[in-house]
């Protein structure tokens, strides 16, 4: 389905952005700490998904759409969702439409609208990903302790508030 499996795509980068001489000093910093640890995210993502052939956007839709009422959403809020524009959304509903895990159906509320559904091939595969992708977050995890973990997370939650204000105001 997509071009996931080649796990080894992100190496170069990774090294040249693991390089601690190339971050700024002070808070400016943060930005390249952060696109280092979005680079590293990345390759765990790849390396998880890989054997599933879904790209993690790809993932994440089978993942909203789960956890949605009646298991489905226009592809406007699947894009607004995981921040891509609705021309990328319908590209992603294609390939996961080609491969079986979701379909489109009239949406009864807008008769020019559709909604993508998850198919019982996606749920299964949705599923089996989440196991995957959960055993190599856990792996990453247990090399921190709980307090630095929470630390992370609290301060990471504050950033994406920053940042989604920024957006919403630009």
């Amino acid at each position: 389905m997509s071009r996931s499996s080649d796990v080894g795509a992100l190496e170069p980068m990774l090294e040249l952005v693991s390089d601690p001489e190339l971050s700024e000093p002070g808070s400016l910093g943060l930005f390249t700490t952060l696109a280092r640890t979005g680079l590293f995210l990345q390759a765990l993502q790849r390396e998880c998904l890989a054997d599933h052939e879904l790209a993690f956007s790809e993932f994440s839709v089978l993942r909203i759409l789960q956890a949605a009422p009646d298991k489905q959403l226009p592809p406007s809020v699947l894009a607004e969702k995981i921040v891509y524009t609705t021309g990328a959304m319908t590209k992603i509903v294609d390939r996961l439409q080609r491969a079986g895990l979701v379909e489109r159906a009239p949406d009864p509320a807008d008769r020019r609208g559709v909604l993508v559904q998850i198919t019982p091939l996606g749920q299964r595969t949705a599923n089996d990903t989440a196991d995957t992708y959960q055993a190599g977050r856990e792996r990453v995890l247990a090399r921190l302790d709980e307090r630095e973990a929470e630390q992370i997370h609290n301060s990471l939650q504050r950033l994406l508030e920053v940042l989604e204000t920024d957006r919403s105001e630009t």
